[in-house]
Formats: C-alpha cells, structure tokens, sequence
C-alpha cells in the first residue's frame, strides 16, 4: 500500500512538474461572429512575452498552464483567457468601435487605419448591406451613405439603377463611380451582377481623391468592393433561403366620373375617356363582331382594375457557402419573377476565392461567374411598329394599361386566343393593342454571362517592403433573340382600319471584355515615431467590344424565327472597338504621432486621344490631424473621445470620348445597299485632333468627432469641384460639310456638405439597446461658362417640350421647359371669349434635375437575440417631369381633366388683355372655358410646366425584423453552428406632394445624365415583403 502511495505521489509530482514548464501553445483570436482577427496582440499577463496573430488569426507562444493570455488590439475589447492543459487555445473577443481605429480598404486594396485619411470615406457592412435581402448590392447602399444618390430606372427583373456620388463631374460624359472588385478596377455595370450575400463588407470613397491611383475611371468617386473570404481553419458551411413578394406601392390618379367617347358623347371603341358621365347603364363596348355578338358591361368604373392587370412579383433566393482559412466557395441562384405578365429572370452565379502561402510569397486567386437567362416584354420592338404605322399613344406598356377608359374589364382580356373580344380583330380599342396580346407578341430573351477573374502574387521581401502584381479579365457577354410573332387581320380587322404586324426575328451578340496588368511595390518603414509609406506602380488595360446583329422582318413560316425564314433583305450589322491605357503612378505618406500627410501622382497615356494631348498627369495632397492626440487637455476630456481635422486638394482628368472619337466614321446609309451598290454616310460630327481631356479641380475640408467614449460619433465634410475643359458639342456651318464639331469649352462648379451621425447606443436599459445612425447631403452646383456666343445647351430629355438643359448662371441641371403665356404679376393670361389660355412661344427654366438634399434615417433596436431596424430617406430640392401625365391627359384618364366634372370653369389665377388698354391686363373672374376637351387636349398638353412637380419625396426604405436562435437551442453549436430568421421590407411606404399625381419621382428613364424625366416605358415602383432563413453549419 505504501509503495502505491509513494507510486501515486511521484506521479502527481511529476505531472505538477510538466504542467509548470513552458510549451508551445497553439490558438486561434476570433471575433463574436468566428471571423479571424490578424494582427491581435496576444500577451502573457504580467511579462513582456507576446506575440501577433497572423493573417489567419493563429499564433504560437510559449506558455505554461495556468498562463493568463491578455488580447488586445485596434477595434477589439481587451480579453484575457486562462491556459489550460491542452496545447491549443481558442479565444473569442468582442469588436469595439474606437473612433479612428476603424480599417478601411483604400487605394489597391490596401487597408489603413480611418485616421490616417485625408479624405471623407464610408464604410457598410455586408449584414447592413443584405438586411434587406435586396439581389441588387447598390439597392443595399441607398440612404447609408451620404453624397451617393442612388435612382432606380426600371422596376424589371434586372432592377437598373444609376449611381452618382457628390453629384456630378461632367456634363455630358461619364458620371458613374467605378467599381474596385478585390482590388481591380471594372465598370460599375458588374455591380448589379454579384451577388450581395459574398460581400464582406463596401467602402465608398466619395471624392476624387482615390483618381491618383485608380486613374480616370476614379474620377467620380470609388466604390470598393471586398468580397468574403476563408478566415478560420474549421470548416464553415453556410446554407441561406429567402423569399420576397412585389406588389405595386404607386399608381397614378385616375379619373373615376367619364368613359369612352369625345366631347361627351359615347363611343364603344375609342380609348378616348372623353365620353360622357358614368350613370351605372348598360353599354356596348367595341364594334359588333361578325357573328353579330358584342360585349356588354356596366357602365361603371372598375376600381383598381389597372392595378391588377400586374402580377405580385416573386424573388426566391437559394445561397450556399463553403469555407475554411485560406478557401471560399460560394453558389447563389436567384429567380425573379417580374409584376409584368411573362417577365422573368433566373440569375445564377458560383464565385471561388483561394490563397496559399509559400513562405514570403502569397498566391491569390478570385474568380465570379454570373449567368443570367431572362425573357421579358420588348417594349422598343413594339414602340418601333408603331411608329411605322403612326399609331399615337402606343410607345410604351403603361399606355395602353393606362390610357383604357376606367369602365374598360380590361383583365378580362387574358386569352387572346379564345376570347373573340380579346383577340387581334375583336379587341374594343380601334387606337391600342390588347397589352396581353402585346406582351406575347414582341418578346425579348436572351441569356447574359460574366466572367471576373483575377490572380494576385505577393512576395513580403523585408518587413517593410513588399510586391504585388496582379493580373485581371472580366467578360461580358449578352446573346439573344427579339422576337416578333405578328398578327394578319381577318376582313373584319381591315375594315377596322388594323394593318398586318409582320413576324420579325432579331438575332444579336454583344462581347466585351477588359484585360488588366499591374505591378505595384509599397513600403511601410517606422523609424521611432515617424511612419514613412509609399506606392510605385504601373498599370496596363485593354478594352474590347464587339456588337453584332442579324435580323429579318418578313417571316414565311409563322413563329419559325429564324432569319433565313424569311422575305426581302437581311437586316443586321456589327460593331467593334479597342482602348488601351497605360499608366504610372505613386505616393508617399508621413506620419509622425498626431499628423499624417500624402502626397500622390498619376500619368496616363490613353488611346483616345491624338498623339500630342494623350499623356497628361494629375497630382494630390491629403493630410489629417488627430487633434486629440495633440492637445492633453483633449485627450484626457471625459466628454471628447477623438477628434480629427482632415483635408485633400486633387487634380484629376478624365476622358468622356468614345472610342474613335476623333476620328471621321462612316455608317450604312438610308436605303443601301441598293442591289450590289454600296451606300455609306459619314458622321455629321467634325473630328477634332486637339481635344484635351476633362479636369476636375477639387477640394474637401473634414471634421470627425467622437464624445462621450465614443458613444456619439459626429462627421461633417464641405466638398468643392470646379470641373473645367468640359467635352461639349457646338454646331457648325454647314458648308464645312459637317454640322456639329466637339470641342473643350464649358466649366461648371459642385460644391457641397455632408454630415454622418452615430448615437451607438443612443439608449441601453438592460438588455435593450438602441442605436441610431444618419446621414444628410446637400449639393449645388454652378454653370460659369458654356462657348462663347453660347449660353445654353441641350443635355437630354424631350428638346422642344421639356428637357435638361445647361445654363449658364444655374445648376446642372435646369428643367427649360413650355409654360403658358403670363402677365408681370405671374397670372395666365387667357382669350376673352374662349377663356382659353395660351402657350408661351419662349421656354422657360424651372427647377434643377438633381436633388439638393438627401437624409437617410436608420435606427435599430435589439433585445438580446432580437433586432428590429428600419431606414428612413428624403430626397427634395429638385424637380421632376412626369410625361406619362401629357399621354393621359389626351385620352382624358388623368384626374386633371375631370375638374369641376367637367363643366365650364374660370381658370385659376388667370387674366386678360384689357381692350381699352392695350398691354394691360384685368384678373379674371367670369371668363370661362368654353371647351373643356379642346384645352385639355390640346394647349394643357403643350404645356410642359402641367406635367412638373415637386421631385421631393419620403420612404421608407428597408423594414427588418432578425431574430438570431440562442446556442443552447441549437445544442451548443455541436452540428449547427447558428440560425438566424429575418422578416424583411423594401420601400413600404411612400410620401409625395400633392402636386405629384403621376409617378415615383426616384424612377428615371435612362441610366445616362439626363435626370428627372419619367415616361410610359417605366413599369410602376412596387413595395416588397419577404422572409429568409440562414444556417450555419
């Protein structure tokens, strides 16, 4: 017995003995949510033995049981975690936000300390980003990021949108931000096509400063892009679900008293409402048929009967995710179903991230295909058929839904096929096409295709200098079909007056791609307290596009479309161009404790221009200056946490020319080729060899504020841009044999302010927390100079009736549209007898297109695992032009036209010409229209100034109800990780003014500067409801 004591003592001794000596301690620092925190400070308690975590989160150490290991680092809370007896340690740590610690990823995908910036910068998240469940990333950013204007262009299944930051820097050019996808530049077309569950997180950086860098695409701004990648060796698998319905949240106002008919009288096949008043009797509607049937109906109008001829648009989103340290591998597929009949999109994209390291060499690899197969309604096929046959308010969807007499069962008109009254021939309009039968008839569908890919190579020669090169292509392709199936009217369809619609086929094929090299070396050297950087880089793109059609226009075999299936000539052609540039360019840094100063340059040499202007070079400063580093008394306050004064100054250029933009083309002519004669025409526009690029002059004075340990964060920056040599074209005589040349000529200034607020948390009482983010933009801008002789010029919209204009001594840009003829005191000036008014011959300018103020408001509200979280945005300042209000003021729907039910009445703040006085003129009061359908019809419909309003507008952007399920539900995470379950709503709500009886002022008809002008060709904005589930494994 003694000798098993002695046994067991000599045993324990030893064991003791063990556990008391040093060994070698493997861990891993990761945050509340798994991710890997490189660079964390791990440290033995009470010595000087540390050591950092590297790119993975992983560190050795030399350590003995019982060790206290304290974690500390920027943006994390100090932590301390106990060895025990096994030779690894995992250690989670919470995130901190220190004002000034934050990291954001800068120029070349280089990551720096928010501090150290000279300029204004924003940084959201992916969960912020996909709070919403929105398919589209740029949807994601709308309101939570000041001086980024974000307007929707279509409601389709591709949701187009145009991006601007800080406003614009060219008239007539290029104003889109570009797009830094890992580190590589690309178009900001690529945005829309990733898929928003792979991002990491988005940082925007508004200004011009990055341009030193990035080049001329920069111009307006970046927008940087990091995608997920593996962190932690533990393999992850995530598996997500979302589903979300559209239903329609605005629609013009209708009239609901008058049917069809003109100038009060009925008639059963007009699509005029111009009829008499509803009395609840029966009525014919359309002609009688040949068999002598016709339909009937109350006289009545059908409420919401428009409204309903649109489906409740579908998203369905199935993602799926793979990762481990150094591997991610991600698959998403996205069905959309549009609020338009047979609308349809299926997006689906697989996205593979790997790096290794060999020693000081690292290997990094991304790659992203999106495939996207769609088919929708071809709107410009059919708006092109009719023009050819002069058919009026066709050109566009929405007109023939719209412009339908209120008593009309209009989805009663589905089966096209077998209903005689919805057929080709029978359909009651004489003047528009069934919209059921017009979406089958002129399809579009297609498939488009992405390819990005890039490889990086870095090698760590020294612990300051490092080398990168990086190789990138991105591909773009779109191929498809429009297609016409084409009707032939029966006899009874011709003496209608309906023409043959010819089956047509229309084969296209647009390719293009961007291949890119850089090599770059940065240095980051201490010495004592002063940090020196520097960057020193080349950088190499070509740009290829080819564009090619076929197309036939008279099928011999019905719906066979194919185009050698076919009468006349082949229709088609094809396009090609290729850019390059080349560039060099460098910066170097200083800090030194509290200061830190930049200096950066860039020369470009582009293919665009002639020999003699296509080199040109472009500089930057920036510095900032951590105040409460500098002054004691600051940095010791209770009630100032951090404060920094920032500022840049930049020169950048930008070229908006297309390719061969000074160069004399030629295209097919009119007509030609006539037999085996060839016909071409050249281009109207005189090349000129010494256009210069686009400069932007620009500036930014910043302040960042933190009080009361950090839990109120304050940022306020003013921008200015003098945009100078702007690309504009002036018309020339004719005898020079051309009638417009291009020269640089117009100058114009931006300037604005913007101001971000943080209240993290703005209340906690126990478990309840509530935090609250904003932001608010102000933006003008200023004409100095069009051409000389010159003082306005047309930038985009409807030329004789409203459009955006450049004005010298205004915004850009104004409205200069139509108005009614006026007194000095404002007042309509009307006829004696008619009491009719009269449009003024000159034009008039009106509001600016672009918003002057945007606010975006985002509280959120958490309780243990529960969070609620809305988003608030106002856009005002501004004006918009609603066309689609012109189109139903002609067939008499608008709720305009049924003033005073449409009795003669005195037209409000109107006058006339005094006929004793000539020149002078008396109010008003007793003159009345005397035909109410003529005014409406005709001069109300000149009138541009009718059809403009108010742009200003609130929403509510994003709802979102997220529950997270507690660990001890899910058994401690022994096979599922998390669960988390969100309710989700995308523009709930919407406020306008009165005023605004037509459409969504934030929709605009092109991705292009013109800005404000809404038409027939925009689907209606919905509102979307959706729930999803993520699990991760």
């Amino acid at each position: 017995m003694r000798k098993i004591a002695s046994l067991f003592t000599m045993l324990m001794l030893v064991t003791a003995f063990a556990f008391a000596q040093n060994r070698t301690i493997t861990g891993t620092v990761t945050d509340e949510k798994g991710d890997a925190l490189p660079g964390a400070s791990v440290r033995i308690k009470g010595t000087r033995t540390g050591v950092a975590a590297d790119n993975n989160g992983q560190f050795r150490i030399q350590a003995k049981t019982g060790d206290v290991l304290l974690v500390s680092g920027a943006g994390i809370d100090a932590t301390e975690a106990t060895v025990g007896s096994g030779n690894t340690i995992a250690i989670s740590v919470k995130r901190s936000v220190v004002a000034g610690t934050e990291v954001v990823v800068t120029a070349l995908g280089i990551t720096r300390q928010k501090r150290e910036l000279g300029y204004s910068t924003a940084k959201v998240s992916g969960a912020e980003l996909t709070k919403a469940k929105s398919v589209n990333i740029a949807n994601g950013l709308q309101g939570k990021v000041s001086g980024l204007n974000i307007t929707s262009v279509n409601n389709g299944v591709f949701e187009d949108v145009k991006i601007n930051l800080r406003g614009i820097r060219s008239l007539l050019g290029n104003n889109n931000p570009m797009l830094l996808l890992d580190g590589v530049p690309m178009g900001i077309g690529f945005l829309s096509s990733l898929n928003p569950n792979d991002i990491e997180d988005v940082n925007v950086l508004k200004g011009t400063s990055a341009a030193a860098i990035y080049g001329p695409d920069a111009v307006n701004g970046v927008i940087v892009v990091t995608t997920k990648k593996g962190k932690v060796s533990t393999p992850v698998i995530t598996l997500g679900h979302s589903t979300q319905a559209s239903t329609i949240s605005f629609f013009p106002e209708f009239q609901q008293e008058f049917g069809s008919g003109g100038y009060g009288a009925y008639t059963p096949y007009e699509n005029w409402s111009w009829g008499p008043a509803f009395d609840g009797s029966v009525v014919e509607i359309g002609h009688v048929l040949p068999d002598g049937s016709v339909q009937t109906v109350p006289y009545l109008p059908i409420r919401k009967e428009k409204q309903k001829f649109f489906n409740t648009g579908v998203t369905i989103q199935n993602d799926l995710s793979f990762s481990t340290k150094d591997f991610y591998l991600s698959v998403q597929d996205a069905i959309i179903k549009g609020i338009v009949p047979d609308d349809r999109n299926r997006r689906t994209g697989i996205r593979l991230s790997s790096s290794r390291e060999f020693g000081k060499f690292k290997v990094t690899f991304n790659t992203n295909y999106i495939q996207s197969n769609y088919n929708i309604f071809d709107d410009v096929s059919m708006g092109n058929y009719n023009a050819s046959q002069n058919v009026g308010l066709n050109n566009g969807l929405m007109n023939l839904i719209f412009n339908t007499p209120a008593h009309i069962p209009i989805t009663s008109y589905k089966d096209f096929i077998n209903n005689p009254f919805a057929e080709y021939n029978g359909y009651f309009n004489d003047y528009g096409h069934n919209p059921y039968f017009a979406i089958d008839n002129w399809r579009n569908f297609g498939k488009s295709e992405d390819l990005i890919s890039n490889i990086e190579l870095g090698l760590k020669a020294t612990s300051w200098l490092s080398f990168t090169y990086r190789a990138a292509m991105n591909m773009s392709t779109n191929t498809g079909r429009s297609t016409t199936k084409g009707e032939t009217p029966t006899a009874f369809g011709v003496g209608r007056g309906f023409a043959s619609i010819p089956g047509a086929v229309g084969d296209f094929a647009n390719r293009g791609s961007r291949l890119s090299s850089e090599a770059f070396a940065t240095v980051n050297k201490k010495f004592g307290e002063l940090k020196f950087s520097a960057v020193a880089g080349h950088y190499f793109r070509q740009t290829d596009q080819k564009n090619t059609s076929v197309s036939a226009g008279n099928l011999v075999v019905p719906e066979l479309f194919n185009v050698s299936n076919r009468t006349g000539e082949l229709g088609g052609g094809s396009s090609f161009s290729k850019t390059r540039l080349l560039s060099v360019y460098g910066s170097i840094g200083l800090g030194y404790k509290w200061a830190n100063i930049e200096v950066t340059g860039r020369n470009d040499k582009t293919s665009l221009l002639a020999a003699a202007n296509r080199s040109y070079f472009y500089p930057g400063v920036s510095a900032s200056f951590v105040i409460s580093d500098a002054i004691g008394a600051i940095k010791n306050s209770s009630v100032i946490s951090y404060l920094k004064l920032r500022g840049s100054w930049n020169k950048t250029g930008n070229v908006t020319l297309g390719a061969y933009g000074l160069e004399a083309t030629f295209s097919q002519a009119s007509g030609f080729p006539y037999g085996s004669l060839p016909g071409f025409t050249a281009n109207n526009s005189a090349p000129d060899p010494l256009l210069r690029p686009e400069f932007v002059k620009s500036w930014e004075a910043g302040m960042e504020l933190s009080l009361f340990k950090n839990r109120v964060g304050i940022e306020a920056t003013y921008f200015h841009q003098d945009n100078t040599d702007q690309i504009i074209p002036i018309t020339v005589s004719a005898a020079t044999g051309y009638t417009s040349s291009t020269v640089n000529a117009a100058s114009f200034v931006n300037e604005g302010y913007e101001f971000d607020l943080k209240l993290t948390p703005l209340v906690q009482l126990g478990d309840v927390r509530i935090n609250f983010r904003g932001n608010a933009t102000y933006n003008t801008s200023r004409v100095d100079e069009v051409y000389q002789g010159l003082d306005q010029l047309f930038a985009g919209g409807f030329n004789t009736f409203a459009a955006n204009y450049i004005v010298k001594g205004y915004p850009a840009f104004v409205f200069q549209a139509t108005d009614y003829l006026r007194d000095d005191l404002g007042r309509v000036i009307v006829d004696k007898i008619t009491g009719e008014p009269s449009q003024d011959p000159n034009t008039k300018i009106f509001g600016q297109t672009m918003p002057k103020w945007i606010v975006g408001l985002n509280p959120t509200v958490s309780w243990k695992n529960l969070t609620f979280s809305i988003l608030g945005e106002y856009k005002g300042g501004h004006t918009a032009f609603h066309k689609i209000g012109d189109d139903m003021a002609w067939t008499g729907v608008s709720i305009a036209t049924a003033v005073n039910h449409r009795e003669r009445f005195v037209f409000p703040n109107s006058s006339y010409e005094d006929p004793l006085n000539p020149g002078k003129y008396i109010a008003n009061t007793d003159v009345t229209l005397s035909n109410v359908n003529n005014f409406y019809t005709g001069v109300y419909r000149d009138v541009a100034s009718n059809f403009l309003t108010s742009a200003a507008a609130w929403r509510l952007r994003e709802a979102s109800i997220s529950y997270d399920l507690p660990k001890k539900v899910l058994g401690n995470g022994k096979l599922i990780k998390g669960v988390s379950l969100a309710v989700t709503g995308r523009n709930l709500y919407l406020w306008l003014p009165k005023s605004n009886v037509y459409s969504d002022p934030d929709f605009n008809f092109s991705t292009g500067n013109t800005s404000g002008v809404g038409t027939s060709q925009i689907n209606p904005p919905t509102r979307t409801f959706g729930a999803s589930a993520v699990f991760t494994f």
